[in-house]
């Protein structure tokens, strides 16, 4: 069932007729510093392509229960939202919206959605982010801290508040 997080945006589960504009999807997160300096085009485009398989392949054998939803502006997709609902967390996956969708606060009101989901179990939501992610702000303005930094990434995290427990 869709669900709005503003006006226009929705959300649906995605589909193997998704799968060219997932890969679509990671491509335009490449920044020129980590695109593959030297190469042509075509071998860019394979590349990335072989990344992305390596990604998907990585989070269905860790996360095989995660949601994958497509993030919809009418009829066009325009991002993606991977949620993995574990027992002891709501782990970010991977939220990632087209570079003209960015910085219009869809990605504010799916985070204030997923807290909300967070409150609502009385679970911390969960993300790693590349060191150097510009996402790091928005989630530091959701309330997320640092946790550790792992590698390549921050661990950041989002408890909910403290409240009565009901038994």
């Amino acid at each position: 069932m869709p669900s709005r997080t503003s006006r226009s945006i929705e959300m649906r589960p995605a589909e193997a007729g998704d799968l060219a504009f997932m890969q679509q999807l990671y491509s335009s997160t490449r920044s020129a510093e980590v695109r593959m300096g030297g190469c042509d085009l075509a071998t860019e485009t394979l590349l990335q392509g072989l990344q992305f398989k390596a990604q998907q392949t990585w989070y269905e054998t860790q996360y095989p229960n995660a949601d994958l939803a497509v993030i919809m502006d009418r009829e066009r997709p325009v991002g993606r939202l991977f949620v993995d609902y574990g027992p002891g967390e709501l782990r970010i996956l991977d939220i990632c919206l087209l570079p003209e969708y960015r910085n219009r606060g869809i990605g504010l009101g799916l985070l204030r959605s997923l807290q909300a989901q967070g409150e609502r179990l009385r679970l911390p939501v969960r993300v790693n982010l590349a060191l150097g992610s510009p996402a790091q702000h928005l989630f530091v303005r959701c309330g997320f801290e640092l946790l550790a930094v792992d590698g390549m990434y921050n661990l950041m995290e989002w408890l909910p508040p403290a409240g009565i427990d009901p038994d």
